[in-house]
This record gives C-alpha cells, sequence and structure tokens, in this order.
C-alpha cells in the first residue's frame, strides 16, 4: 500500500466492512434490550389471571359448556415465553350427569423466544398433568362430545395449504410430557365400562426429520380383563414431506382376567420399521413379530393409495408351535382318540385387500402331518376359496371311545337343531375343498372333492369321491323357502367294495361283494327332525359276488330240515359260517322316511329270493316277508334228503333292525308243505290202489260173463 494512502486516517475509517457490522450489531442488541424490556414489562404488569371471565364467556358461547379455571394462569415472555394452567375444568353435556366431562391437574408450555425471529420454533418443555376424561354414550347411542364438534362447514384451505409444513419452517421439541391422565368410557348402550388410567407419554429432543426417542405407558381395564402397557421407539416426524416413520418398536402387555385369552401372559410386540408418507399415500411395515401364548407370528404389510382407493398386501407367518399347549392353557379338556396329535402347527399366508375383495393366498397350514394349501377371500358379501388338504385322518382328533354304558343313550332331540335360516337366505360363496386322502368314522375317502356354489338362499353341494375301489359322487341342493327350507338329494354309489367299506364304516364285514346305491330324496322342514320325517323319494341297491357272513343258511335250512323230519342233524365241521350270492337287489318308494320296497329279489345257490317290506328310517327298523324258492343243482344235490324240496317255496320273515337283521323260516309252512305231500302221496297211494281193486272186479266180472 502507498505511504501517502494510510497517513492521517483512524483504523475505522481504514475498514468500512467493521463500521456496518459494528452498527448492525448495536442495532441488534437494542432490539434484544427492547425485548427483554418489554418481556419483563409485560409479566410485571400484565395478569392473564384478569381475563379469567372473558375465557369461561368464550369457551360458553363456543361450546355451551362451563369451563371452570380454580388454578391460575401465568404467562412469561422472557428469558423463554411460558404459559401455564393450573387445575381447570369443562362441564358435562345435558343428560349426563353433573361430572367434569374433562378435568386437567396443570399444563406448561415452553417456547424458546429469540429463535422465533428465524422461524425457528424451538419448544423447550410441554407439559400435561393429571388429564381427566369422563365419556359416555347412552342407551339412545348419543355421546357427551359429539356437541364440541361444531356446526359449520369447514373453511377450504388455500392452495397449498395443510399438505405440508410451511416452507423454511424448523420445529424443535427439547422435552414432551403427559403425567398420570385417566379416561373412562361409560356405554349404557351396552352396559360396558372401560378406564385408561396412569397413562404416560415423554418424547426428549426431537425435530423435523430427526429421529428421537419415544416412550408411551399405560393401564386399560374392563369389566373382565385388564392390562398394562409399556411401549418403547424410535419416531421421525418430516412434516414438510409429510412423512412419520416408527423404528425399532417394542410393546410389552401384560394381561390378567377372566376375558384375557389364556389366563394372567404377556404379550410382546416388535416391529423393525414403519413408515407413512401421506402425501404419497404409502405405508410400509416391516419386521413385525408378535409373541403370545407361545405363538410367535411374523409378518410384513404394504400400503398404498391410504387416504383414497385403499390397497394393502402383505405376509404373515405363524411359527411352529404346538396346539395342545395352547388349549390346555384356555383350559379346554383335550382329550382325543390318538395322543399323539395335536402336537405341531404352523401356517403362511400372502394377504391382499382392495375395495373389491379381502384374502389370504398362497396359504400353508399344517397339523401335524396334514398340511392346507389354497386360497381364500372375501369378495364384496361373497366368499370365494380353492383349499386342498393332502391327508388328514379326522379319527385321531376325535374323542377317545368311551366304554359302553348299560343304561340308555342319552340323545338330544333333533327338533331342538334349528337351521340357520336366516344365515342360508343371505350367505354367499364359492368354492371347492378338495382332499387327497380323508379318513371320518373310520370311512376312507381318496381324491375327493366337496364343491359349493350358494347365493341368494339357494345352495348347491356336489361331492365326488373314489372309495374302496368304487366312485361316489352327488349333487345336494338347498333352498330357502319362508321359515323352512327345502332340500333334494341325489347319490350315486358305484362299484364299491361292501367287504372293506364294512370293515372300515362299521367295524365288521357282514355283507361282502360289489354295490350300486342310488339314492333320489327329498324334504323340507325348519330343523333336523322335521326334515329327517319329511323324507321323501327314490332308493335303491345292487350287489353282486357277494355274501353275508356269519350266517350259513343252507346249514341252517339242513338243520330245518332233519329237526322236522326226525333225523341225526347235520355236523358243521369247520366251514365258515357264511351265505353266498351271485346277485341280491331292491329298490322302493321313500315316504315320510318310511321306504317301501316291493321288488326284494336275491339269487343264491341253492334258491332264489323274492319279497316285499318295509324299512323305517327314523329308528332302522325292518320289516320284510320273503319267499325263498329252492333251485335244484350241485348244492341241493349235495343232500339227497333236500332234493326233494327242488321247486318248492318256504316263507321266511326278517325283522329287526338294519344294524341287527334277524332272519327266520315259516317252520309251520314247511310242515304243512311236508303233510300236504304226504296226504297227496297217500291218496295217490289210495287212488291206485282203488283202481286195481276195481280193475279186478270187472276183469273178475268179465270173464264169468265169458264163462257163461
Amino acid at each position: 500500500m502507498s505511504p501517502s494512502l494510510s497517513r492521517g486516517h483512524p483504523p475505522s475509517e481504514r475498514n468500512p466492512m467493521k463500521r456496518v457490522l459494528k452498527l448492525l450489531g448495536i442495532v441488534v442488541g437494542a432490539v434484544v434490550v427492547l425485548f427483554v424490556v418489554v418481556g419483563i414489562v409485560v409479566s410485571l404488569v400484565f395478569d392473564p389471571n384478569d381475563y379469567k371471565d372473558e375465557i369461561t364467556a368464550a369457551v360458553q358461547q363456543a361450546t355451551g359448556r362451563e369451563l371452570t379455571l380454580d388454578g391460575d394462569l401465568e404467562l412469561e415472555l422472557f428469558p423463554t415465553i411460558r404459559i401455564a394452567v393450573g387445575s381447570a375444568a369443562l362441564s358435562n353435556a345435558p343428560g349426563f350427569g353433573g361430572e367434569p366431562m374433562a378435568r386437567i391437574g396443570n399444563a406448561e408450555l415452553r417456547v424458546a423466544l429469540l429463535p422465533l425471529l428465524s422461524q425457528n420454533i424451538r419448544i423447550r418443555q410441554a407439559r400435561l398433568s393429571g388429564l381427566e376424561l369422563n365419556l359416555a354414550r347412552d342407551r339412545r347411542g348419543a355421546n357427551n362430545w359429539q356437541d364440541l364438534g361444531g356446526g359449520g362447514e369447514p373453511a377450504a384451505p388455500a392452495d397449498g395449504a395443510g399438505d405440508s409444513a410451511p416452507a423454511g419452517l424448523d420445529l424443535g421439541v427439547d422435552a414432551i410430557a403427559v403425567e398420570d391422565a385417566r379416561v373412562v368410557f361409560n356405554d349404557a348402550a351396552t352396559d360396558a365400562r372401560w378406564e385408561l388410567t396412569d397413562f404416560g407419554l415423554t418424547a426428549e429432543g426431537f425435530g423435523v426429520g430427526e429421529r428421537f426417542p419415544l416412550h408411551m405407558e399405560f393401564n386399560l381395564a374392563g369389566a373382565d380383563v385388564a392390562v398394562e402397557v409399556q411401549a418403547d421407539m424410535q419416531a421421525t416426524l418430516a412434516l414438510a414431506d409429510n412423512a412419520y416413520r416408527l423404528d425399532e418398536l417394542a410393546v410389552t402387555i401384560d394381561g390378567s382376567g377372566a376375558g384375557w385369552p389364556g389366563g394372567p401372559s404377556e404379550a410382546r410386540l416388535n416391529f423393525e420399521s414403519l413408515a407413512a408418507n401421506l402425501a404419497d399415500e404409502t405405508l410400509e411395515l416391516n419386521g413385525l413379530t408378535l409373541d403370545f401364548l407361545g405363538i410367535t407370528m411374523a409378518g410384513s404389510l404394504s400400503g398404498q393409495r391410504l387416504l383414497s382407493d385403499l390397497a394393502l398386501t402383505g405376509a404373515v407367518d405363524i411359527r411352529e408351535f404346538v396346539p395342545r399347549e395352547v388349549l390346555e392353557r384356555f383350559d379346554v379338556d383335550v382329550r382325543t382318540a390318538d395322543p399323539s396329535v395335536l402336537t405341531r402347527a404352523s401356517a403362511k399366508a400372502n394377504l391382499l385387500y382392495n375395495l373389491s375383495q379381502l384374502g389370504l393366498r398362497d396359504m400353508q397350514l399344517v397339523l401335524d402331518d396334514s398340511t392346507l394349501t389354497g386360497r381364500v377371500a372375501l369378495e364384496g358379501e361373497r366368499l370365494t376359496y380353492d383349499l386342498t388338504v393332502d391327508d388328514i385322518n379326522v379319527d385321531r382328533y376325535l374323542p377317545p371311545s368311551e366304554e359302553p354304558s348299560d343304561g340308555p343313550a342319552e340323545e338330544g332331540s333333533l327338533d331342538e337343531i334349528d337351521l340357520p335360516i336366516e344365515v342360508m337366505r343371505t350367505v354367499q360363496a364359492r368354492g371347492e375343498l378338495k382332499f387327497g386322502q380323508a379318513k371320518f368314522s373310520g370311512l376312507t375317502l381318496t381324491n375327493a372333492a366337496f364343491a359349493l356354489n350358494a347365493a341368494n338362499g339357494a345352495a348347491q353341494l356336489t361331492p365326488r369321491a373314489q372309495l374302496y375301489g368304487g366312485r361316489f359322487n352327488g349333487d345336494i341342493r338347498l333352498q330357502v323357502d319362508g321359515d323352512a327350507a327345502r332340500m333334494n338329494v341325489v347319490q350315486n354309489l358305484d362299484d364299491v367294495d361292501l367287504a372293506a367299506l364294512g370293515r372300515d364304516l362299521l367295524g365288521s364285514q357282514d355283507i361282502t361283494g360289489t354295490g350300486d346305491v342310488r339314492l333320489n330324496l327329498v324334504t323340507q322342514g325348519r330343523n333336523l327332525g322335521e326334515m329327517r320325517r319329511d323324507l321323501d323319494g327314490d332308493v335303491s341297491f345292487n350287489v353282486s359276488n357277494g355274501s353275508i357272513e356269519g350266517i350259513d343258511l343252507w346249514f341252517e335250512l339242513r338243520r330245518a330240515r332233519a329237526r322236522l323230519s326226525g333225523d341225526a342233524l347235520p355236523e358243521r365241521g369247520d366251514a365258515p359260517r357264511r351265505t353266498a350270492f351271485s346277485s341280491l337287489s331292491a329298490s322302493g318308494v321313500v315316504e315320510n322316511a318310511l321306504l317301501t320296497n316291493r321288488d326284494l329279489n336275491g339269487r343264491l345257490d341253492f334258491m332264489t329270493i323274492d319279497g316285499t317290506g318295509s324299512v323305517n328310517l327314523l329308528d332302522d327298523t325292518i320289516d320284510f316277508d320273503l319267499v325263498a324258492t329252492m333251485i335244484d343243482g350241485p348244492v341241493l344235490q349235495s343232500d339227497p334228503e333236500m332234493v326233494r324240496y327242488a321247486g318248492s317255496r318256504l316263507p321266511l320273515r326278517v325283522t329287526g333292525t338294519i344294524a341287527e337283521p334277524s332272519v327266520l323260516p315259516d317252520f309251520g309252512a314247511i310242515v304243512r308243505q311236508q303233510l300236504s305231500q304226504e296226504v297227496e302221496e297217500e291218496v295217490e297211494e289210495r287212488r291206485e290202489e282203488v283202481r286195481e281193486e276195481v280193475r279186478d272186479r270187472l276183469r273178475d266180472r268179465l270173464r264169468g260173463v265169458l264163462e257163461r
């Protein structure tokens, strides 16, 4: 620098920028001093308690409620803006008693003063203590807070208003605390009472877009349940983007009371993150886990269009647990025919929700050795499903067989089991349930499927299956008619091995052979008893190349003949008690649960059987009159004493029940037939003798005439 320029001038004149900064500092200092002076003056001169009457009058005019300010109102402007309210109460709505609807012990808000000048809101502390809310609903459904909502339409926000926080706004909160809050809800409409007590919430050191810790705790009690809740998480608020995030949530729920599932126990809920963006209308929930009663459930959830056409997708995974232990927690007396069942279960599925449907897809439910897969959805009011069970033995899960009792069995009346007419009138469903193999009541089905279609008070069930070498298919239709229902049942059973069927279903093989059955029945009623009594329709069956086990009809006929003739009884030997037949068939008409048959027909090696009779489908009693016709052949020829009965007709009387029939030959008819035959033979012999005598006499007379 040139010496001539620096000589004779003071330093401030040599640096103008320093002069400006100095002046600016003086101005800012003056403004600060002015604010301090104003704050002190206002704090000393202005007393907010002088305006209590104006405040309560304004609340009265706006809400129609009385605001009582028992505590002091406090206002400070320096060094921070501090607003404090002491004890206060808001009266209840008319008709809900004299207890205040709302009450607080005290509240305080502290805001830093100087940061406001740069649109920086720094809340030092926000605290609410002793909040009490008494909420109620009367028997008509009216509540005590609905009149506080205001009557006019809300003003439309200006363009861009309400979408996000003001541009450039910087919000920070050092501490928020809610202490000792209590909420009581009395619902006269349902006679329920819920009480939330000891509610507390603390949050520290958060600002816009900054992550901060959040803690919450409370107790909740109802008539028969009580829970204690503790929750900790990390929260993030991005007001400018209308985005909110919770991380590392950990909630502990300690429940008790008769209404708490499984008795006193603890549940733990956790998730890794929950992010919601209201501007984009999106939601993401990741790493969710719930541990309760020995069951752990994990899942995730994703949402779109949260504030418009809500759509959710997600996944749920219930990890393997022991069902028997869970049932025992609920005091369920678990007794199964197979004690090794209910030891393993798990479930997986994908969740789908939108305005048109709520459903589970890719389901995989495992119970012991059985797996159910498929999908199920609620589409509007219609239930749709497509489910497949690979292999299940239902008998393993039934109660164990009890020891037989000598007393009469106690059976409830079917008239007491009403049909769910109103549910049937409104239910809508379409789907199919399939089984690779299923066993129930000893009956084993393979490749079974049950298709259902129900709508507008009508339902159609179409079952089909393979069983014991044969096929089963049918068509069952149900139609609601007034206060009753009408049902049509068409069932076909073809080429079934009756020996295997009887072994599994009845525990015996009383009848063998290959059988066909046809059912075409109709009934109606309001309960199961009426429907059973009203059965009408047609029934037919045909069995070929079979046998009736436990009865040796050929031996019994030979023994009966020997007894009638006074001969020695035949020896049974080691031959099995069996009556073989080549065919057995019948058809009949059902009217009012009574099956009437006119064409029973059977063919054995030594006889044919024809007859008529009836079966009471209400008590399974049978009453048949049969006629057996002896057939000459190798079997009849094997007993010389029976050969003479070839072509004879033997009446048979069949009574008892379907399970325990009694077959008795009409021995009197046998005796009468035998005596009639002997009389005819004797008469014939006498006729021959008379003829011989007549011939001899005629011969003698003729000889005498010729000799003359």
